[in-house]
C-alpha cells in the first residue's frame, strides 16, 4: 500500500480532470518548457511545499524528461559584494540535479505521469500534471535509505566554563592540536577559542551581536534529523516584533548520511537568508520580506542599529568581512553538499569539519584578516574586553606571527556543532 501523499496526489489527479467539461478534450502538444515558481510550478516533497526549485520539461513523444534543480542569485545577499548565479540544492537531498524519465499519458486536457524512482541516498515515487501553463509534481514517501541520524531530535550543547575560565563545553567549537614549535613557548589554542567566540551573528532586531555559540544556546532550541533527509530547526523567533517560538518548514533544510562518519548538509540559501531576515528586520513579516529589496547584510549599517548607523567599528568591519570570507568559500559548495563528520550516540552528536576542511577556511578567512591592521586591532579590542582572554594581551603580536607556523604543523582541527539526546522540560 503506498504512502498517504500519494494517495492524496492521486485523488489530486482525479478531482483535477474531473474538473473539465464531459467532453473529452485532447491535451495540447507540449514544447519544450521551463517551470518555475513564476511560470507555473508547484513541487511537492512529502505533501509539503517545496521552494526554490525549477523543473525543465523536454517531450519526446509521448516520453519526457524532466530535470529539477535550483539555482541562486548572489546579488540577492545585498551588502556583500556577490554577483552571479550558482547552482544550489536539488529536491532531493544529495542529488543537484534530478533526472526523470516519465511516460506521458494524455487525461483530458492534461498530460499526467507518474513512477518509481532511487537515487544515491533516497527512494521515493512520484506523480505530476503537466500543461503549457503549469507544472505540479508530487515527490512521495522520499526515504533516506540510511534511515536517518538516530536519535531524531537534539538540542544545543550548553555553554559551560571549567573553573580556569575556558570552556568545558560549547555548542560551536574548534579543537585545534599542532606539534610544538621551536623556540615558541606561548600556547596559541585560546586563540582559537577567541575567535571561535567572536560576535558575528546580528540579533536582536540588529541592535546587537551574538557569537554563533550563544546563537545556538540562545536562539535554537532543538534540531530533528528526520528519515526522510530533512532538518526541522525549533527555535526563538523575534518576526512580527514579538519573541515566540517557531519551526523552521520542510524542505528547507536537509541532509543525508554520506558514510557511517559523514554526512552532507544541503541548506536552501533563500530560505536560510530570508528567515535570518525576518528575525533581524524590526518585526517585518514574512509575507512582506524581500531579500532584493532589504538585504540581509545592508551596506550602510552592517547590522547596527537606528542610533548608530554611522558608527561602523572596527569590530563591525570585521564582522562584515568574516561573513563575506565564509559565503564567498561556503556558497559555491552548497548544491553538492556541506561534507562534514559526524558521531552520534546516547552521550551526543558531534558534526564537524575535517582537518583538510578547517584548514582551508582557516588560510582562506582567518589568516588574511590577521595581516590586517584594523582587522588587530578589531581582535586586541575584543580580547581586553573579556576577562579570559585578555591575558594574551602581552603576547598577541608575537602569538599571531607563530600562527601561521602552527597551521603548518597542524595535526587535527575540527570546527563543529556539538548536540545532547533532546529531554523535554517539566512544564
Amino acid at each position: 500500500m503506498r504512502h498517504i501523499y500519494s494517495t492524496l496526489s492521486l485523488i489530486a489527479v482525479i478531482v483535477l480532470s474531473a474538473c473539465h467539461d464531459d467532453k473529452s478534450s485532447p491535451a495540447q502538444p507540449l514544447t519544450a518548457t521551463t517551470y518555475d515558481s513564476a511560470s507555473g510550478l508547484e513541487l511537492f516533497y512529502n505533501g509539503q511545499p517545496m521552494p526554490s526549485k525549477t523543473v525543465t520539461l523536454t517531450p519526446d513523444g509521448p516520453k519526457a524528461n524532466l530535470k529539477i534543480y535550483s539555482l541562486f542569485d548572489l546579488s540577492e545577499i545585498t551588502g556583500m559584494g556577490l554577483s552571479g548565479k550558482i547552482p544550489a540544492p536539488g529536491a532531493i537531498p544529495g542529488t543537484p540535479e534530478l533526472n526523470l524519465d516519465v511516460t506521458m499519458v494524455d487525461s483530458d486536457g492534461t498530460w499526467i505521469f507518474s513512477g518509481d524512482s532511487s537515487t544515491d541516498y533516497c527512494d521515493f515515487n512520484y506523480m505530476g500534471l503537466a500543461t503549457d501553463k503549469g507544472l505540479k509534481l508530487y515527490l512521495n514517501d522520499v526515504k533516506l535509505k540510511s534511515g536517518g541520524v538516530k536519535p531524531e531530535v537534539w538540542q544545543p550543547s550548553p555553554i559551560e566554563k571549567n573553573s580556569d575560565g575556558t570552556y568545558k563545553s560549547l555548542p560551536f567549537y574548534i579543537d585545534w592540536q599542532y606539534d610544538p614549535l621551536p623556540d615558541v613557548d606561548i600556547n596559541l589554542t585560546p586563540i582559537i577559542d577567541a575567535i571561535a567566540t567572536l560576535p558575528v551573528i546580528p540579533v536582536y532586531n540588529n541592535t546587537a551581536y551574538m557569537s554563533v555559540s550563544e546563537a545556538l544556546s540562545e536562539i535554537v532550541k532543538t534540531v530533528a534529523f528526520l528519515d526522510d533527509g530533512n532538518m526541522v530547526f525549533t527555535y526563538i523567533s523575534s518576526s512580527f516584533g514579538a519573541m515566540q517560538i517557531a519551526q523552521t518548514q520542510p524542505n528547507r533544510f536537509q541532509y543525508v548520511i554520506a558514510s557511517p562518519q559523514s554526512v552532507k548538509l544541503y541548506l536552501d540559501p533563500m530560505s536560510l537568508f530570508g528567515m535570518l531576515l525576518v528575525n533581524t528586520s524590526g518585526g517585518t513579516s514574512s509575507s512582506d520580506v524581500d531579500l532584493t529589496d532589504k538585504g540581509l547584510f545592508p551596506a550602510s549599517s552592517s547590522g547596527t542599529s537606528k542610533n548608530d548607523e554611522g558608527d561602523n567599528t572596527d569590530l563591525k568591519l570585521l564582522q562584515s568581512k568574516i561573513m563575506k570570507s565564509a559565503l564567498s568559500y561556503f556558497m559555491p559548495r552548497l548544491a553538492e553538499g556541506l561534507p562534514m563528520l559526524f558521531n552520534a550516540g546516547s552521550d551526543g552528536l558531534h558534526i564537524y569539519i575535517d582537518t583538510e576542511m578547517a584548514l582551508g577556511l582557516f588560510n582562506e578567512i582567518v589568516l588574511p584578516l590577521l595581516k590586517e591592521d584594523a582587522s588587530l586591532k578589531a581582535i586586541e579590542d575584543y580580547l581586553a574586553s573579556n576577562p579570559t582572554f585578555a591575558p594574551l594581551l602581552p603576547d598577541l603580536q608575537k602569538a599571531l606571527q607563530a600562527l601561521p607556523q602552527a597551521i603548518e604543523k597542524t595535526t587535527n582541527f575540527r570546527i563543529g556543532f556539538s548536540f545532547t539526546p533532546y529531554t523535554s522540560t517539566p512544564s
